[in-house]
């Protein structure tokens, strides 16, 4: 047996269209109603015109309080709207006979009824209100000495009833069944990636941890190249573990580490301390700002005389900003020829994805170069 409302994140799915198809059957039965009750209040006896005419009242609130309730699931599956839409049925059902009129007046309203009661609970439910309504229309057929035949017609709602109940719950029933295999399905993705992360990482300590481990040991005897190699075997697994925390396919933080440890392996007399914050994904224009953070620590590493240098990137506001900064040699801004390289290959490219970059540097206290360019 399924219930409706037993389904995680059901109100986004089949759910939605549930509620439709009760409101749709609701106005329809309505329209019918009042089509009924405004031709017997022409040919009927006036006498009967009140009762009729309050009769079109309650049908035409109770559709707009159906329409209201089945704008949330949890109202239109309410056990209080099932019950008071099922009293309000039975009165409109017996509305006819209570107007003295000889006619039932109440249109398509308690089929409509079980649409209510099939959303709102299950097929056993619904066989039992469509029982109800089969029973109170055979009295108010006897009671009004109707003939046999449409007394049997009555039955139209069990039949109507075992249809309803049976399609809601065969359509969440399914709906169920898809997002089990939906839940299967994203566990099954996630072990995977855990296994393929666990692989990747046991890759990695075999092919670069073991590997310089061993160079280590089979350098021992050169302080500088351990240092080296320690320095480097630290790099790559901080980048790693850069690119395993990040949520993005291509980290700008992964990238500009990699651009650091490039710098480093070409100037190994230089070490660049950095203080990277926040990540984004890599875009053309991070790109541009990375080639642009590689040229200004190529010329900290070359021209700058120290042997540290440092960088400092923060992702916020939609931009990006790199600082590298030293505490070498330093020049004259002043004094840069027209033309020259930096221009080229920084500036100009920078400009034209609609960054900015800024060089402020001293002579003798050093140079700061900031890059800042947009994330998208």
């Amino acid at each position: 047996m399924v219930v409706r409302g037993t389904i995680p994140g059901f109100d986004q799915g089949v759910d939605v269209t549930l509620r439709w198809v009760v409101v749709a059957f609701r106005l329809l039965a309505w329209v019918w109603a009042l089509a009924l009750i405004s031709v017997v209040i022409i040919e009927g006896r006036p006498g009967s015109r009140p009762t009729l005419a309050a009769t079109a009242i309650v049908a035409t609130v109770w559709a707009g309080l159906t329409v209201w309730a089945s704008r949330s699931s949890d109202r239109l599956s309410a056990p209080w709207f099932a019950i008071s839409d099922g009293v309000v049925v039975f009165a409109l059902g017996a509305a006819g006979w209570i107007a003295g009129t000889e006619d039932f007046v109440s249109g398509g309203y308690p089929g409509s009824w079980l649409f209510v009661v099939a959303y709102a609970a299950n097929l056993r439910w619904t066989t039992l209100a469509a029982v109800g309504l089969t029973l109170e229309h055979i009295v108010i057929h006897d009671l009004m000495n109707l003939g046999m035949t449409r007394t049997v017609g009555t039955f139209q709602f069990i039949v109507f009833g075992l249809i309803a109940g049976w399609a809601y719950e065969a359509l969440r029933l399914h709906e169920q069944r898809r997002q089990d295999a939906e839940s299967r399905l994203e566990e099954e993705r996630r072990q995977a990636a855990r296994l393929e992360q666990g692989a990747r990482l046991g890759q990695l300590l075999h092919d670069s941890v073991l590997q310089t481990m061993q160079a280590i040991r089979a350098g021992a005897d050169d302080p500088k190249q351990v240092r080296y190699l320690a320095r480097w075997q630290e790099r790559e697994l901080r980048r790693t573990i850069e690119e395993l925390r990040s949520p993005h396919e291509r980290s700008f933080r992964a990238e500009l580490l990699a651009v650091r440890d490039r710098i480093e392996d070409l100037y190994r007399s230089t070490r660049i301390a950095e203080v990277i914050r926040d990540d984004a994904e890599l875009t053309p224009a991070l790109e541009v700002g990375l080639s642009a953070a590689r040229e200004a620590l190529t010329n900290a590493a070359k021209h700058a005389g120290v042997d540290r240098v440092d960088l400092y990137a923060e992702v916020s506001d939609g931009s990006a900003v790199i600082h590298v900064r030293d505490r070498g040699h330093g020049f004259d801004p002043a004094e840069r020829p027209t033309g020259h390289g930096w221009t080229m290959s920084v500036e100009g490219p920078i400009g034209a994805v609609g960054g900015s970059v800024t060089v402020d540097s001293t002579p003798g206290e050093g140079t700061e170069v900031t890059i800042r360019v947009p994330v998208v």
